[in-house]
């Protein structure tokens, strides 16, 4: 896919080195209205004096805004983070992980695809139950 290039600019403007950016909620899902925001997800990687320090870690960067007419919502977690989320079966750290809809990748993006491979087990289905119960 190839990403808006408003997108890719608010990506590439984070304060933090990231490995990716996708498009998640109703694009993702294939029901995105007019009036839909995007919703972007990723990971990024904190400076090591931040990672390993004493004071809190911006483990979670979370910003919603209107930027070049464009309704964002944007999270990213720090990679440690990211790994203790995809530990605990957590489905829409995949539905992030494996998005189709690309806005940055990076080589270890594949890399942290081939890792997560190994993370997804049957426990992943009452997630997706419990949507479909919802929905």
């Amino acid at each position: 896919m190839n990403a808006d290039p408003r997108l890719q600019a608010i990506a590439r403007a984070q304060p933090y080195p990231l490995l990716f950016v996708t498009i998640s909620g109703a694009h993702l899902y294939g029901f995105p209205s007019p009036d839909s925001d995007y919703d972007l997800r990723g990971v990024h990687l904190l400076p090591v004096k931040d990672a390993i320090g004493l004071l809190p870690a911006r483990e979670t960067i979370e910003n919603s805004s209107v930027r070049e007419g464009l309704e964002i919502d944007l999270i990213t977690h720090d990679i440690r983070k990211f790994f203790g989320l995809l530990m605990k079966k957590n489905g829409y750290v995949l539905e992030q992980l494996y998005s189709p809809l690309i806005v940055h990748t990076t080589p270890e993006h594949e890399e942290l695809k081939s890792i997560a491979a190994g993370c997804v087990t049957k426990y992943h289905c009452y997630h997706y139950l419990g949507f479909a119960e919802t929905q």
